[in-house]
């Protein structure tokens, strides 16, 4: 009898021992795999942040290659008129001293044509650029009537640099009317500044741009 319990105490004694040594290996099957897990996250994670690096590096150079596309934009645009930095892109001023229309007319003086096919060239060599015609006039007359004024001189505008060949889809045009005065004064000077049109030059093929790099 004392034989046959020892025999047992020993089998049972080794089936413990069995499942204490697959558990043991389960345990560092579970721990191989996390560590793996582990690495691979890590492995993505590097990935991810070179991607990252690399997605703004190329984001940079664009942003400074589209910089200096503007300056040189801005350098030939000055040569036709007025041309200035915004925080949301560059204006071209035209005020009636150089871009004259009749009085209540929005018909374009073979003069206005001439500088517009001129803005129309340099602009035609630049891509991935939209455009904002604003009209303005000065503060005599009805606001309605100077506001409709506005439209159609800032319309005109449009209407001919879209059959000089710019894409019509990145040209919109919108009138003031007397609102927005350059110079806020009542003189003849004054109200020829303030009757003027202005082209806003725009990134249209990188919206983003004007965000900061992080």
């Amino acid at each position: 009898m004392a034989a046959s319990a020892s025999t047992e105490r020993a089998r049972e004694a080794a089936a413990r021992a069995e499942v204490a040594a697959g558990g043991r290996v389960q345990a560092e099957q579970q721990r191989d795999q996390a560590q793996t897990a582990q690495a691979q996250a890590e492995s993505a994670a590097r990935q991810a942040a070179e991607q990252a690096n690399q997605a703004k590096t190329q984001l940079q150079a664009l942003v400074e290659q589209r910089e200096q596309e503007l300056d040189q934009m801005q350098q030939a645009l000055n040569r036709v008129a007025e041309t200035k930095r915004t925080p949301d892109g560059m204006v071209m001023v035209l005020p009636d001293s150089v871009f004259k229309f009749d009085f209540d007319s929005a018909d374009l003086k073979p003069r206005n044509r001439e500088l517009l096919s001129r803005v129309a060239g340099i602009l035609l060599a630049s891509k991935g650029f939209g455009l904002s015609i604003f009209g303005y006039t000065d503060d005599v007359g009805t606001k309605e009537y100077n506001q409709k004024l506005s439209e159609r001189r800032a319309e005109a505008v449009r209407n001919y640099l879209v059959q000089a060949g710019i894409d019509a889809a990145l040209v919109d045009a919108k009138g003031f009317g007397k609102t927005n005065p350059r110079i806020k004064a009542e003189t003849e000077q004054a109200r020829e500044m303030n009757r003027r049109v202005e082209i806003a030059v725009t990134d249209s093929e990188i919206k983003y741009m004007k965000e900061p790099v992080r």
